[in-house]
């Protein structure tokens, strides 16, 4: 179901307002104009005065749109076509073979399906990344916000970064921002050169770091099936001299690590890497069905959210997840780690993903904050419990509420 905001000032009322910014609000309300939360609090107190019209949605927790901080919907056709190899680069390689072997018009299709289940999963807002630009247009035209980052894939150097950035990254809808894939598929001068693009223009910068032990031995010895995968796709640099370092310290070593730096997936950090990680102040995206499929390690959630880091979710590809749902993810990670609060997982799915994507006007409710809401139909009496209800009892029908 979908409400679309009046443009005119509306009250909408509901049995549990969640801000996520604030404590939740039993008998809510907020007032809205178009895009814009104007005003949010007790019924009682935000209707006092108010003449406009008003929509009682009834007995449901309303709550921020969640954000997919990391997904790559060019991969969507893939769904359901891999399985894990027991090595992650072998996975890579099956990847690279069903993926050639899928047609541009498929390919789309499937793009367009993925958008739209994010979309009745109640996403508002995505990070999608991609090295064929397929997406932008889908984007473009649909009803999320987003953030597209055109993937970089170069280990030899050779790529001439101005001739890269020609092909146009202004965009009226959405934010378009450059992502070297990993420390292991970009050259060291080319993963500094991005970095300082994105930093020259304030635009967040992303990268897959510490995904799997295969590239911790590359990165510390030069060899291994990374580096064999290389050769085989004509990206192998003989100048590349190893760091014998692991991917944390190199990447701080090549000084690419900031406050508007994320971090996906980093399942192999240690003690030490996480202090590095949180004095850069790194954005951390955690993916942890994608990781669990592929047998790659488990993220440090509560290590980090210990070091004062605020770690985001993202759910990757469906060439590794079945579903494009970070409703899923929060259960997920509830279950692994039962002892971070459902409050803190509620804030990773929403407020810190919109922080990580740099988007200060959603992941809450607000004054000032964009009008991008969904609602939860409260299938029982009063929960104990808002925020871990949120995150565990099945979800029926999701209501949209968008301007």
């Amino acid at each position: 179901m979908e409400i679309r905001i009046s443009s005119e000032p509306t009250l909408y009322r509901a049995k549990f307002v969640v801000p996520v910014v604030a404590d939740p609000i039993e008998d809510g309300a907020l007032i809205t104009s178009g895009r814009e939360v104007w005003e949010v609090g007790p019924y009682k107190r935000v209707k006092k005065g108010f003449l406009g019209a008003e929509h009682d949605l009834g007995e449901v927790i309303l709550m921020p749109s969640l954000v997919n901080v990391h997904t790559h919907l060019e991969l969507s056709a893939l769904k359901w076509r891999l399985t894990p190899s027991g090595s992650f680069v072998g996975w890579v390689k099956s990847l690279l073979r069903a993926r050639s072997q899928i047609s541009a018009g498929e390919a789309q299709k499937a793009a367009q399906e993925a958008l739209k289940e994010m979309w009745h999963e109640g996403i508002g807002l995505v990070g999608d990344v991609g090295n064929t630009g397929l997406s932008i247009h889908l984007l473009r035209e649909g009803p999320i916000p987003a953030v597209f980052f055109r993937e970089v894939i170069d280990f030899t150097g050779r790529l001439n970064l101005k001739e890269f950035l020609k092909e146009g990254l202004e965009d009226e809808k959405i934010t378009l921002s450059l992502a070297p894939h990993s420390p292991y598929t970009v050259s060291p001068v080319l993963l500094q050169a991005i970095k300082s693009w994105t930093r020259r223009f304030g635009l967040p910068f992303s990268i897959h770091v510490a995904e799997s032990p295969e590239e911790v031995e590359f990165l510390l010895t030069g060899t291994g099936p990374i580096r064999l995968l290389l050769e085989e796709r004509g990206q192998w640099n003989p100048n590349f001299k190893p760091p014998k370092m692991r991917p944390i310290p190199y990447l701080d070593r090549l000084k690419v690590l900031d406050a508007e730096t994320i971090c996906v997936h980093l399942v192999q950090v240690e003690g030490e890497e996480i202090e590095i990680l949180a004095r850069a102040q790194i954005k951390p995206c955690i993916c942890l069905r994608s990781n669990t499929f592929l047998g790659v390690g488990i993220p440090p959630v509560p290590e980090m959210i210990e070091a004062g880091l605020k770690p985001c979710l993202g759910t990757d590809s469906l060439a590794s997840n079945d579903r494009l749902s970070i409703f899923a993810e929060m259960e997920t990670i509830h279950r692994f780690f039962p002892h971070i609060s459902p409050k803190t997982i509620v804030l990773m799915g929403t407020l810190w993903g919109a922080e990580a994507l740099k988007r200060p006007d959603l992941g809450g409710i607000w004054r000032g904050f964009r009008a991008d809401l969904v609602a939860l139909k409260l299938c029982e009496g009063t929960p104990k419990d808002l925020y871990e209800y949120v995150i565990t009892v099945p979800k029926g029908e999701i209501i949209r509420l968008y301007g």
